[in-house]
């Protein structure tokens, strides 16, 4: 095992060495939720687009290099993302288009092959072909488009191409808002007004902020009754867009807070962000941490000890693991529902956190949509090798319980570039060291 503490190269696995209550203050990422769509929404329109404050992710490098096969510009900088147009001709791809292991990226291009003139194949990473894309397929056939899936609703999709005609659609949402997102980022380049309805929309704030990108890149999106929008045709304008701080990131860095008694302030919390995730400061102050707000600057502060909770997660279902590990610092049973979607997010998520959590010595009880999680207060908790499932969020959730319990080794941490690259970094510069552990065990 290597002596000396990073920062530096990432490991196969990593030790954090707890060193009290942590005190962080620091800009939050962009959020991945809105770059994907924005890029999507900028590669659509006429005209050149600025997407300032957009940082590289592995997801937002991923829809960029697919865009740039479908005919749009995009080139990052150190501002952001500038982004040219096709004005809503997209070119068809010589190649199949690869979403690598992002949800967002593969849905949303699922969508945008159907508006290529000849047709286009969205695949992914191994883990990503069992994310379900099979409401999606069915929407879009409902608006005119010829596309299939692989078979069982999953990935990879092929679409024909040739546009979409419009009309009605009912989109089930109940495996993923995203369904929903989708049709609506290419509904303005129909031929016909789209009126979609959402069945069973879980995280409906995360269709509300796209509808929300639609008319800041010039789209008329109207509400037409609970869950539904009107979408009229006529494409998008360029824009120049600040994107905002990424809510979910900014959730596991307060959860830090929470789980050391420290205090973590996220310097770039915009107050009228429509994130859903925006909402975990409020679920810590149920567990005892203290939130203040100083315009765009959001504190946390944890408390001596974590009470636990029971928490409907249904709006802000990637929030299940940073609520589940913080439960399992807590004194007293916590109860998580409403996240049933989460088991075919990544992973299954609830299977991946009771299987780590319990090497910890936290008893868990795995239920169809959450988890009963027995806190029994840091003290009691024991030093093990946690996997992280290739999972970003496992790796930044297990994180707060490693910043305070000795002896936690974390592997594969490098898995948090699929969305904030700089997380260790970040933790580093407060004073959060971690140690170098070897690979896992065969």
């Amino acid at each position: 095992m290597a002596e000396e503490p990073g920062p530096g190269p990432l490991p196969a696995a990593l030790e954090l060495l707890p060193a009290g209550p942590l005190t962080l203050r620091v800009a939050a990422p962009a959020s991945k939720s809105v770059t994907n769509r924005a890029l999507l929404c900028a590669a659509l329109a006429s005209g050149t687009s600025q997407l300032r404050g957009a940082a590289t992710s592995d997801d937002a490098e991923a829809m960029a290099a697919a865009l740039g096969q479908l005919g749009a510009r995009v080139e990052a900088g150190p501002a952001g993302w500038k982004v040219v147009g096709t004005g809503g001709r997209l070119a068809s791809p010589a190649r199949p288009l690869d979403a690598r292991l992002s949800g967002t990226t593969m849905r949303f291009l699922a969508a945008a092959a159907t508006l290529t003139p000849a047709g286009a194949t969205v695949t992914g990473a191994g883990p990503l072909l069992r994310r379900p894309v099979g409401p999606l397929v069915a929407a879009l056939r409902a608006l005119g488009a010829e596309v299939a899936d692989a078979g069982g609703g999953l990935p990879p999709v092929t679409a024909a191409g040739g546009g979409l005609d419009g009309g009605r659609a009912t989109v089930d949402a109940g495996a993923s808002s995203q369904f929903a997102s989708a049709v609506l980022l290419v509904a303005p380049y129909a031929r016909r007004p789209v009126t979609l309805a959402a069945e069973r929309l879980g995280a409906a704030a995360y269709v509300e902020l796209t509808a929300a990108l639609l008319r800041r890149f010039g789209a008329v999106a109207d509400p037409a009754g609970p869950a539904a929008w009107r979408v009229a045709p006529g494409g998008y304008r360029a824009a120049d867009l600040e994107v905002e701080y990424d809510a979910s990131a900014a959730a596991h860095l307060f959860a830090l807070a929470a789980a050391t008694g420290g205090s973590v302030t996220v310097t770039n919390a915009d107050p009228a962000t429509l994130q859903p995730d925006a909402a975990l400061p409020g679920l810590l102050e149920a567990m005892g941490a203290t939130v203040t707000r100083d315009g765009a600057c959001l504190t946390v502060r944890g408390p001596d000890a974590l009470d636990p909770v029971d928490a409907d997660l249904a709006a802000m279902p990637d929030q299940v693991t940073t609520v589940a590990a913080l439960a399992a610092l807590a004194t007293g049973p916590s109860r998580i529902r409403g996240v049933a979607v989460t088991r075919g997010h990544e992973t299954d998520r609830l299977a991946a956190l009771a299987a780590e959590l319990a090497k910890l010595g936290v008893a868990v009880s795995e239920l169809p949509d959450g988890l009963v999680v027995g806190g029994a207060g840091p003290d009691r908790l024991r030093p093990a090798r946690l996997a992280t499932w290739g999972d970003h969020r496992m790796a930044m959730a297990l994180a707060a319980v490693a910043a305070r319990v000795p002896g936690v080794v974390l592997e594969d941490p490098a898995c948090v570039a699929k969305t904030y690259p700089r997380f260790w970094d970040d933790l580093a510069a407060a004073g959060l060291a971690w140690r170098a552990h070897p690979g896992p065990v065969e």
